[in-house]
């Protein structure tokens, strides 16, 4: 089933000003400045009790205290796991012992 917008403008638009949601045109590929500010709205830091307006001063309180910001970021927090080191025969018990657990034995 077709899905239609509301663009009147559009040259696709029928007398409606409907178009086909597939056809639409937007102004998100349209080359722009993009600007990141400092300014946020007041957030309470978990780790001082106290608010900020900055997103600089919030992190440099989260270093302060020792913390770390954890989000969208694309390096990892925290060390890669390492690989447990087993015989063969650990390796075969170890199995057995997780179908045994998944059994309900």
């Amino acid at each position: 089933m077709p899905r239609f917008v509301y663009r009147p403008d559009d040259p696709h638009a029928n007398e409606n000003g409907m178009i086909d949601a597939a056809l639409a045109t937007s102004n998100r590929g349209a080359a722009a400045p993009q600007i990141i500010r400092d300014e946020m709205d007041a957030t309470r830091h978990m780790a001082d009790g106290r608010y900020y307006t900055s997103k600089a001063k919030f992190r440099s309180a989260t270093k302060a205290a020792n913390c770390i910001e954890v989000g969208n970021e694309i390096k990892t927090v925290t060390q890669p796991r390492k690989p447990a080191v087993l015989s063969r025969e650990q390796r075969r018990e170890a199995i057995r012992g997780a179908i045994r657990q998944l059994q309900g034995h």
